[in-house]
């Protein structure tokens, strides 16, 4: 995981700074952590349900398997996955695909909880549809 220097004192501008340099992965895990801290300060009472759910939808893949997704998917770009690289790259794509189908589900789930369509829940928790 990189870090992240800060001094006490930053402002927003030099915390936003400093997360603009993080890698996408990381990114990512910063933002769905922020997600949860907004959540907390607008809901600090967030029922028991809706919190597991939300912890559920942040789910990934480790930070392990997410540098070494990217490792292969490099090289498949460059056409130089061997047959081994291959069939692990496959394993991975198919564990981020568990964990998406699974995101979907608890957000299908946490949208019904809070009576809004799933469009409304995920404008409202920063996500966007991923078109393929």
């Amino acid at each position: 995981m990189a870090t992240v220097h800060i001094t006490t004192e930053a402002s927003t501008e030099q915390l936003l700074h400093s997360v603009a340099n993080l890698p996408a992965d990381e990114l990512e895990q910063f933002v769905a952590k922020v997600l949860a801290i907004r959540a907390n300060l607008k809901a600090p009472s967030l029922p028991a349900q809706e919190a597991q759910l939300l912890l559920e939808i942040n789910k990934g893949l480790s930070d392990e398997q997410q540098q070494r997704f990217q490792t292969l998917d490099a090289k498949r770009q460059a056409e130089s996955l061997d047959a081994a690289e291959h069939t692990e790259l496959l394993e991975l794509i198919e564990k981020m695909e568990t964990l998406n189908a699974a995101r979907m589900q608890h957000l299908v789930q946490l949208a019904q909880l809070r009576n809004v369509s799933l469009d409304e829940l995920m404008s409202d928790l920063g996500l966007t549809h991923t078109r393929h």
